[in-house]
């Protein structure tokens, strides 16, 4: 059974409100514990280990709990990585959950829209300031007249900052969307 609350804008959005139109978690965890939660474990297990059953697993649950029968959306677009990232990771994590999503919702899912044109650090030691200097500019849309007027859902593993999602809800939006909205696997929370 899926729990939901109402939505509700979290403080940093109600100051800078964000490009995109909302976003979901399907879970959340904490971080910054001296002990790994099990569904941080998981993500890193999947994302950085290459335990792609694990993803698969994650991506299925993920998939299910998205509330689409509020939503119509054209196109589901899985947050990029840089080449050079692909390359060294094996596989795109985001891509693995987009294509969960959109099987079972059948809504598109086109990872070739959205690229991310130059590499950028991995997020993960960066101060929120420095998560947003990093991925400016990082994101450009390959064909603009795809994404124009559409209603996008934007999918990624993890938000912590929103550093990265704001930047592909901009880019998005800034190529002609309708509407970005982001879902995540987990938000992360400290």
């Amino acid at each position: 059974m899926t729990k939901q609350g109402p939505d509700h804008l979290c403080g940093p959005c109600i100051t800078t409100p964000p490009p995109f139109r909302r976003a979901r978690a399907w879970a959340l965890y904490q971080y910054g514990e001296a002990e790994l939660q099990p569904l941080s474990a998981a993500i890193q297990k999947f994302k950085y280990h290459r335990e792609l059953s694990i993803g698969k697993t994650l991506a299925l649950l993920t998939a299910t709990a998205y509330p689409f029968s509020q939503e119509q959306y054209d196109l589901i677009i899985p947050l990029p990585l840089h080449l050079e990232r692909l390359r060294w990771r094996g596989f795109n994590q985001a891509l693995l959950l987009a294509r969960a999503v959109g099987k079972v919702h059948g809504v598109v899912s086109n990872p070739f829209l959205l690229e991310r044109s130059r590499p950028t650090v991995p997020q993960t030691q960066l101060t929120d300031k420095d998560r947003h200097t990093n991925v400016k500019g990082a994101f450009t849309v390959a064909t603009p007249d795809q994404v124009k007027e559409k209603q996008i859902l934007l999918v990624d593993d993890v938000y912590t900052s929103g550093a990265t999602v704001c930047e592909c809800a901009a880019t998005l939006i800034s190529a002609g969307a309708k509407v970005v909205d982001v879902f995540t696997l987990a938000r992360a929370v400290s």
